[in-house]
């Protein structure tokens, strides 16, 4: 997603930030994200968000009625969705091969037996990875200025 000079400052702003802290823009401060941000269903839903965006330099949003509030990713999820599956929610990717592991190892029950454990461990897995990453920290919020601050 190429920058326009109009969003130039605030692709840059991005760019530097850490990966995986969480920012809120108000949307009294910033009514519109700049047009190089996509709507996408790539991402986990967050309760309350209307909807999601991607934009440059891995920038994830999801638009709440009041706010934005975007974290930047390692890899891009719409170019490289593999690679954001391993470097930014690896618990995904581990909970899937689980499950291929599951029913390739049960497979010779019933087909019935074999899909309710793979999805029984996929789902073991995802939320112990989820608790694991709660664990561990999060990076907290971000508190540094944005350039709508400056």
């Amino acid at each position: 997603m190429n920058c326009n000079g109009s969003c130039r400052e605030f692709c840059a702003w991005i760019e530097a930030l850490p990966c995986h802290v969480r920012y809120t823009l108000p949307k009294g401060t910033i009514p519109k994200l700049p047009d190089c941000f996509r709507e996408t269903w790539l991402g986990e839903a967050t309760f309350g968000a209307n909807r999601q965006l991607r934009g440059p330099y891995g920038a994830h949003v999801h638009e709440f009625a009041d706010r934005w509030e975007l974290h930047r990713d390692r890899a891009d999820a719409s170019r490289d969705p593999l690679g954001h599956l391993a470097k930014d929610v690896p618990e995904y990717l581990a909970s899937a091969l689980l499950a291929v592991l599951v029913a390739a190892v049960t497979r010779r029950h019933s087909k019935s037996q074999a899909l309710l454990a793979a999805g029984l461990a996929s789902t073991m897995a995802l939320a112990a990875g989820k608790v694991l990453k709660m664990l561990n920290g999060d990076p907290a919020d971000g508190k540094d200025e944005g350039p709508w601050q400056r």
